[in-house]
């Protein structure tokens, strides 16, 4: 980067992080203690000035659209009383949007809008949200500093406390009262030993203008836990979409992740897992697709801290138009690791003109007894496979859409419960340019290909 645009990139920056700790100054008086206390608030407050506001020359923010932060109106939470001089923040309860997707059978539904829960609280089964904080003290990383953002101004949280065996949907939907504000979804799991659970996260919804999503997630898997997280962002056109997550695996615990990344103007995933126990597995399979001027952005740091842990990381992304996607994979398997296994597998589909695709597998090892595979390719489609289909009779579209499905399908198909993985199939093959086309082939086979 130049002088002139390293000096402008700064000084966004600089105002960027003015007017997030001016709006948290507004607010931090009013903001829920039972959430978090004001004086954690003042911390992550604290510590993202220390850090400073992520710049486009820092290497794990390059890709992030960073310049879309300027068209917030305001960091303040959607849900304050309108017209009040003193920015206090309402106790809402908002009612249930009209419109939600269908229930997935045998799965307790929790619904959150604009940040704050639907319905009562009362009487939380101990295998589904309760009131209570779950307490993790690892900090937010240099390129998670964002979280910092949802411990400073989040209203609510779901509260994830599982003993046994449970299935959790969570609904995160943004409406019209987040133009030119934000939300700030807050998500808290932690399972007991042997304790096992299937959590879907969706986040729906837009704005007529333009408003910040900023979701934070923690979690803890105990010791042979297995948590099962299926995460759909499929926010509107008007929607900034940032999501900072942090996990924490015992011994032999299992942490299996679905991403299926297709919604808002631009988005990006800051997550870090770190597996602490021997024989700790992480499988994160992830899938995105842009299109216009959409921009998708996936940073993945993976610590390997004890014996025998096991990764396996698996990106499909296809950029349609002028869309920029990116998936950063940083695995560091420190010399307490021996035994341990990694395998990255990152592949983009560029089928558009201007369209970018960034893939970027990184392994840190520390000790020698390790099993470790990593592969990045971008690339158009194979020509080889495009001409065999027309041999057979295709024409080009259908061979094309066809093509392109099957690229989707190593991430698709491991969404084990069947609704959900036709909602995200329908949701995908919306995002693709010859959905029509896609349309026509599922209809005549009675599913998506």
């Amino acid at each position: 980067m130049s002088a002139l645009p390293a000096v402008a990139d700064r000084a966004r920056g600089t105002q960027a992080l003015e007017r997030v700790l001016r709006d948290f100054e507004a607010a931090a008086a009013d903001l829920p203690d039972e959430v978090l206390p004001q004086a954690a608030r003042r911390s992550a407050a604290h510590e993202l000035a220390r850090l400073g506001w992520p710049q486009a020359r820092d290497e794990q923010w390059r890709y992030a659209n960073l310049r879309a932060f300027e068209r917030i109106g305001s960091f303040l939470p959607a849900r304050r009383r309108p017209g009040d001089a003193a920015l206090r923040i309402a106790d809402p309860a908002p009612e249930l949007p009209a419109q939600l997707p269908p229930a997935l059978p045998g799965f307790e539904r929790l619904v959150f809008v604009d940040g704050v829960r639907c319905g009562s609280r009362a009487n939380a089964p101990q295998e589904s949200p309760s009131a209570g904080r779950i307490e993790i003290s690892d900090p937010w990383t240099a390129e998670q500093r964002l979280g910092l953002l949802g411990e400073m101004f989040a209203q609510d949280a779901a509260v994830l406390r599982v003993t046994a065996q449970s299935a959790i949907e969570v609904l995160c939907i943004t409406t019209a009262r987040a133009s030119r504000a934000a939300v700030y979804p807050r998500l808290l799991v932690e399972l007991a030993p042997a304790a096992q659970l299937t959590l879907v996260e969706r986040h729906l919804g837009d704005a007529p203008e333009p408003a910040l999503v900023s979701a934070t997630v923690r979690i803890r898997l105990a010791r042979a836990a297995q948590l099962t997280h299926y995460r759909l962002q499929q926010c509107g056109p008007q929607l900034l979409f940032d999501d900072s997550l942090q996990a924490s695996l015992e011994s032999e615990a299992c942490y299996h992740v679905r991403q299926i990344s297709i919604g808002a103007q631009a988005a990006r995933t800051s997550a870090r897992v770190r597996l602490a126990g021997r024989g700790a597995a992480l499988g994160w399979h992830a899938l995105a697709v842009g299109q216009a001027e959409q921009v998708h952005d996936t940073t993945l740091s993976v610590e390997h801290g004890a014996a025998a842990t096991r990764t396996e990381e698996r990106f499909r992304g296809i950029a349609n138009a002028r869309s920029r996607l990116s998936f950063s994979g940083h695995i560091h398997i420190h010399a307490a690791a021996a035994g341990a296994s990694a395998q990255q597998s990152l592949r983009g589909l560029l089928e558009g003109t201007h369209a970018e695709i960034d893939l970027r597998p990184r392994l840190q090892i520390d000790v020698d007894e390790v099993t470790a595979q990593h592969g990045a390719t971008t690339g158009r489609l194979d020509e080889n496979l495009l001409f065999y289909l027309l041999s057979r009779g295709l024409d080009a579209q259908t061979a094309r859409t066809l093509l392109k499905w099957a690229f989707l399908g190593d991430v698709l198909r491991s969404i084990e419960l069947p609704e959900l993985r036709a909602q995200a199939e329908q949701a995908a093959a919306g995002q693709l340019a010859d959905t029509s086309t896609l349309a026509e082939l599922t209809a005549a086979a009675g599913t998506v290909p």
